[in-house]
């Protein structure tokens, strides 16, 4: 694959999540991602099932293909190592706290200056220029609140957090999104310039569908669990052998998908009853139409009932858990799961790049050891400090 980022440098002094999922992005596109981290190394390697032989899973999973450096920021020789490999680099990107650049005497407002054609990229937990701006936020914080913690559980139970880490893992895609953007403005200005991405901010404005009923009906979005009783009788239903993940969601979107669900579980006969005919009618008459519809369900498993309402044009998917999604046919078919030898931790099975260009994905490098790189990618840089003190 010719990989479209492969004449781009990006100096990554990311950290845990978001702005590692923003620089994984640019390395699977084949840019050069320099990774620099403290001596103890960054705090993502000590993760759940690190040992002192190995790295944890989680920083495998968000540092493929990069390089390590190791540079202490501390120091003023790290610093100054720092800004000369900047010299170099078309992206700086940052997730630290407000303000930890600037104590250790690199704030972004300088180092703008000093580099005029470099691309300062960073994740907050709160945009700048409001109250909240020097507070600190992670993912689940975020969740709370940017509004989806509020919309998430039960109707009759206490809000809750989504399993995925969608604050983190968005933050990360929209400043991949937003660092290419000041990349093409710079071809036609010469200008790099501040990409900024908050947690709280990529929550909200994941919010934007989940806000229409308060547009509508002006009260507060309440939770509803899994159900979506606008559509009737869309939402979870029960498949066997009746394990704590076999079900199967359904969602219609027209009446032609509600007359091929009739078709396919044998209830034609329901397409004349006048107490269906209207969506407002099956709506008022939800339960009722849940349970026949689940009547039929809780005779398959999930992926059969899947696969007879898919051929007919039913929209729904089995729930697969975190086993059977990595073990899924269509996603090891596409290569969006894929097999992968790690030097510390062996075989794995683990999420690709989602992102195809000429129905090719990228391949998979392994993620640094500690320090890997920091001979072959501060030699040069040494080389210029000493010629240009020298000089």
């Amino acid at each position: 694959m010719d990989r479209p980022l492969s004449d781009v440098r990006v100096v990554d002094l990311t950290q845990y999540e978001a702005g590692p999922t923003a620089t994984q992005i640019f390395a699977w596109l084949g840019a050069d991602v320099i990774k620099i981290e403290p001596p103890q190394g960054e705090p993502g390697r000590r993760l759940a099932g690190a040992t002192p032989a190995r790295d944890s899973v989680f920083f495998t999973l968000f540092n493929q293909g990069k390089r390590s450096v190791v540079l202490d920021l501390a120091d003023p020789e790290g610093r100054a190592e720092l800004r000369e490999l900047l010299r170099s680099a078309d992206v700086l990107a940052e997730n630290f706290a407000p303000d930890t650049l600037a104590r250790f005497g690199l704030p972004l407002d300088r180092l703008a200056q000093e580099f005029p054609r470099l691309v300062l990229a960073s994740v907050r937990g709160y945009a700048s220029g409001g109250p909240w701006s020097g507070y600190k936020s992670l993912d689940f914080v975020a969740q709370a609140t940017g509004g989806a913690m509020s919309m998430t559980g039960e109707p009759d139970g206490p809000p809750l957090r989504m399993g995925p880490t969608n604050a983190d893992h968005s933050a990360g895609v929209h400043l991949a999104l937003g660092i290419l953007a000041a990349l093409h403005r710079r071809a036609r200005t010469g200008r790099g310039g501040r990409v900024e991405v908050a947690l709280q901010d990529v929550v909200v404005s994941s919010l934007r569908t989940a806000l229409v009923p308060m547009y509508v009906s002006g009260e507060v979005v309440r939770r509803r669990g899994a159900d979506y009783p606008d559509v009737a009788p869309s939402g979870l239903h029960p498949c066997a052998p009746g394990g704590p993940n076999d079900y199967v969601y359904l969602l219609l979107s027209s009446k032609e998908q509600w007359r091929a669900l009739l078709g396919v579980i044998g209830r034609e006969d329901l397409l004349e009853d006048p107490r269906y005919v209207r969506q407002s009618q099956r709506n008022a008459r939800e339960a009722e139409l849940r349970e026949i519809v689940s009547a039929w369900t809780r005779k398959r498993g999930k992926l059969e009932a899947m696969e007879q309402l898919s051929r007919a044009g039913v929209p729904c998917g089995a729930v697969l858990d975190s086993r059977e999604v990595l073990a899924n046919e269509q996603l090891r078919a596409t290569g969006m799961v894929v097999r992968h030898v790690h030097p510390q931790w062996g075989e794995l099975f683990i999420p690709g790049c989602p992102i195809r260009i000429d129905a090719e994905r990228p391949p998979l490098d392994p993620a640094p050891a500690l320090g890997a790189h920091t001979a072959e990618v501060l030699a040069p840089v040494r080389k210029a400090t000493a010629q240009r003190s020298d000089g």
